[in-house]
């Protein structure tokens, strides 16, 4: 399990282009490129960013200024950040494709890469835990 550093950091903006990207304090960056879920009070949404209408995307928006409390990696290639309020972002690897990348100061750059592998560039100036 990796733990992406992005605990305490802050989503300012969500940008929706064929994929989601996520901008959050201090420099750091989430893309998701893969089917996804967000588990918030109870219920269980599915996005899908190549598929779904920018419309779909509000429940994502509404994240804005929230902070990340923890963002981790598994061994599987699951990407899972959960927010202060419990709202739980989940991307799961894709075999095919590269599912998501965390990238921060520094160059600091993890992606999941088709079938799980994870890829970690510059973690030692990251601030990337494992």
């Amino acid at each position: 399990m990796i733990d992406l550093g992005l605990g305490g950091k802050r989503l300012r903006s969500v940008l929706i282009e064929h994929s989601v990207l996520l901008q959050l304090s201090e420099g750091h960056f989430v893309l998701i490129a893969s089917p996804f879920t967000l588990v918030r009070e109870g219920m269980l949404v599915a996005f899908s960013p190549e598929e779904d209408p920018d419309e779909a995307f509000g429940p994502i928006r509404q994240l804005i200024r929230r902070a990340v409390v923890e963002a981790t990696a598994d061994e599987s290639g699951l990407l899972r950040i959960c927010f202060g309020d419990g709202t739980a972002l989940q991307v799961p690897s894709d075999d095919a494709y590269e599912a998501w990348n965390v990238s921060g100061p520094g160059g600091a750059l993890v992606v999941c890469m088709p079938g799980g592998e994870l890829a970690v560039w510059n973690k030692d100036t990251s601030g990337l835990n494992s």
